[in-house]
């Protein structure tokens, strides 16, 4: 990944003061009333506490849809910007897992009128309006999967943190037995950590140290979010094969002189401030350290954070990881068993 460049007009304004490139006009998301647990001021989908670290409601839907439009502009330039995957040009059925506020699944409906596209979540998404060709489910990915006909397509996106190590397994292994022979999966998360590359996001800065308190937190919990970097592994060992990976660089604010990047930055600022406590609140009053958090704590921290956010003096930018691979052809796959039966074993 090559460094960004980094816009000389974008020095206009006094730090700790907002430029003009920071505003943006943000629609909130109608939710639909889903039951959930409501912990400081957030509700959160699982029954159990264990269960997910994400809030599901109105708030965060928001953050959702924001991020979905990041991820457009990062691949603006693509054939498709909504995925990778060579799945030609007539999939009959596509599943994407954690389809959050719903709105890849209802794009890629538009997109493929003839397939059926399931979107499945362990919350019903907000969406008032789907084309008639997409179906969302409310189930969990963890249990025995129940649809009737293969898949050709089955994508994710921002699942970090959802499951175990174990679970990972488990749904990968679950996506490979539901996928046509030949078919695809794909994933694209974050690194929750942050960087820069010309030194402008320093040790003192709360940006500095964000994403290894979350790292720290979710290990304590059990649910890593460091998937970025285990996926492709992962996936793998589940049996993929014609593995591909993309890393992108996500500029956080509009400081990059290129106009795509500061397009996406725009956006990636909107996206963390809607987000931030989201991300934040659960892990910290649960697994912070030394000892959890109080609601008031976190809120002071978040303060910081956000003042950071509009400094365009830090050029900080936020990794992201697209994996995508193929089920074997049935042809491969017996090659595949042909020659582990021939081979003796070491």
């Amino acid at each position: 990944m090559e460094q960004i460049a980094v816009d000389p007009d974008f020095y206009t304004m006094s730090y700790g003061t907002e430029p003009q490139d920071f505003h943006s006009e943000t629609t909130s998301l109608a939710s639909t009333i889903a039951r959930g647990r409501f912990e400081n001021g957030r509700r959160y989908q699982a029954t159990k506490e264990d269960d997910y670290w994400g809030p599901s409601d109105e708030q965060q839907f928001e953050a959702f849809e924001i991020g979905h439009m990041v991820f457009l502009v990062l691949d603006h330039n693509q054939p498709n910007p909504l995925f990778r995957a060579p799945i030609g040009p007539s999939p009959k059925k596509i599943l994407d897992i954690g389809t959050g506020q719903g709105s890849w699944a209802i794009d890629v409906a538009d997109y493929y009128p003839e397939a059926t596209v399931h979107g499945v979540d362990v919350f019903p998404p907000p969406a008032l309006w789907m084309p008639p060709n997409c179906v969302f489910e409310v189930d969990d990915v963890l249990r025995e999967w129940t649809w009737k006909d293969s898949f050709d397509f089955i994508h994710m996106r921002l699942m970090y943190g959802a499951f175990t190590d174990e679970g990972w397994d488990q749904v990968y292994k679950q996506a490979y037995d539901a996928l046509e022979p030949g078919g695809w999966i794909e994933q694209m998360e974050l690194d929750v950590r942050v960087y820069s590359d010309d030194g402008t996001l320093k040790p003192e800065h709360m940006l500095h140290g964000w994403g290894n308190i979350f790292v720290a937190c979710s290990e304590r919990a059990g649910r890593s979010l460091r998937t970025h970097e285990k996926m492709r592994g992962a996936i793998e060992k589940a049996g993929f094969v014609d593995v591909h990976e993309e890393k992108y660089k996500i500029p956080m604010g509009p400081w990059p002189k290129d106009k795509l990047l500061k397009e996406a930055g725009h956006l990636q600022y909107a996206h963390w401030n809607a987000a931030l406590e989201g991300w934040a609140m659960w892990l910290l009053t649960h697994f912070g350290e030394p000892e959890p958090w109080t609601k008031e704590e976190v809120q002071v921290y978040l303060a910081k954070v956000r003042a950071e956010l509009k400094n365009p003096h830090i050029h900080a930018y936020e990794p992201a990881n697209r994996v995508w691979a193929r089920k074997p052809t049935l042809e491969e796959e017996r090659a595949r068993q042909t020659k582990v039966k021939i081979e003796p074993s070491p």
